[in-house]
């Protein structure tokens, strides 16, 4: 058997590093290169929660998913900065404890593992934050790792274990044929030194498959589009900003209320994802998440903007820069040092799009992860191998 994995981000690695250790032939294809897109601008936040009584997809998805990033430090043996302290969602007014109260309850119903903490603790657990806060939700299964490093190494997990990662190869055209699937690609040349792409044409070839995994975060429903098929995934822009090093300042990954307990109160839009920031070019809530690096950086980011436009709007950059000093008051007075975008893969539904494709058997989707990707990528990527490997995934899985 012949699996072509579409994406070279951590759902794609993923795929293949799981496809490639139980024998199958894999080839990933990879339009630019490795972590090159969200995979490898994403804050590095990991959730958690706990395992609870019944796990459902969800759950699965982050905690699987914690336990191999565990996996990937502790037994690989690769360094990607896993941090497994915790993560504080910081509560600054009443009706965000009032959902907050709401969401541990809930999740300490189902058996898992979230604690709201008051004013004194949460001094004690996190002293940099503001002392006027009622308090926080405590993750402590919640976790933070290095994206790039993190994918690189499933990655070359995947090469170790027989896996081909083909980078700067875009796919052209997608068909079922009688022995399965056609690909048309596009492969860039190599510059001189070959370490840079070329600016002469591309070669052009086709490539035979068995099966095919499309893990191509928002680019998704374009290669669905070309065998007729609507994957609903759109593209949603986040972007980030981060200080210059800093002495040790932050002990947990950091995101904030006030934009769940706002989105608990709002209705879908047709056409627009879940849990943004703006609809038609009007703000509805700030969104914050970030962590301290180990390199000392002070990484943020927030806006969720129904977009494929990359540049960065610098006020937004400010109004989450804002938002940050609120709760961690020193923060305000550090300087940005640099500012950038990524594209995240939001579903319509705000579900995670993990199956075959009905009527194109052979043809699976693992996408949709929203701006929790990295944290959920790497069991997305081992429950479509279980999908196409014919090996029963531990949840129920369709599209």
């Amino acid at each position: 058997m012949k699996v072509v994995v579409i994406g070279a981000g951590i759902v794609g690695t993923s795929t293949a590093l799981t496809l490639a250790e139980r024998g199958i032939e894999v080839v990933v294809l990879e339009r630019g290169i490795v972590a090159g897109e969200a995979s490898g601008l994403n804050a590095g936040l990991i959730g958690g929660g706990g395992w609870g009584r019944e796990p459902d997809l969800g759950v699965t998805l982050k905690m699987g998913s914690r336990e191999m990033f565990i996996d990937l430090s502790d037994t690989r043996g690769h360094d990607i900065g896993l941090d497994l302290t915790g993560t504080l969602t910081l509560i600054r007014s009443q009706s965000e404890w009032e959902w907050a109260e709401a969401a541990v309850s809930a999740d300490q119903e189902a058996g898992r593992s979230l604690e709201l903490v008051g004013q004194r603790d949460l001094q004690q657990l996190e002293p940099s934050v503001d002392p006027g806060l009622l308090g926080a939700i405590l993750d402590p299964f919640g976790a933070r790792a290095e994206p790039v490093a993190t994918t690189q190494a499933l990655a070359a997990e995947a090469r170790l274990a027989g896996a081909t990662i083909e980078t700067h190869t875009t796919v052209t055209s997608l068909r079922p044929v009688a022995s399965g699937w056609e690909l048309g690609v596009e492969v860039e040349r190599a510059g001189p030194s070959g370490s840079s792409r070329s600016t002469s044409s591309p070669t052009s070839r086709t490539l035979g498959a068995d099966a095919v995994v499309v893990a191509a975060g928002p680019w998704c429903a374009e290669l669905g589009a070309m065998v007729g098929t609507d994957i609903p995934i759109v593209a949603v822009r986040g972007q980030m900003w981060a200080t210059e090093a800093q002495p040790a300042f932050l002990r947990h990954g950091i995101t904030a209320a006030e934009s769940p307990s706002a989105w608990r109160k709002t209705s879908l839009a047709e056409g627009e994802p879940p849990d943004l920031t703006h609809r038609q070019g009007r703000r509805l809530t700030r969104h914050l998440y970030g962590r301290q690096r180990p390199n000392g950086e002070l990484v943020f980011g927030g806006d969720r903007v129904l977009t494929a436009e990359r540049s960065v709007d610098e006020e937004g950059i400010g109004v989450n820069h804002q938002h940050v000093g609120e709760l961690l008051p020193a923060v305000s007075a550090l300087r940005r040092a640099r500012t950038w975008t990524g594209l995240m893969p939001f579903s319509l539904n705000g579900q995670p799009v993990i199956g075959q494709v009905p009527d194109q058997p052979g043809l699976f989707v693992a996408g949709g992860l929203a701006s929790s990707g990295f944290g959920r990528g790497p069991m997305t990527g081992r429950l479509v191998a279980d999908l196409v490997s014919d090996t029963k995934p531990p949840v129920e899985l369709s599209l």
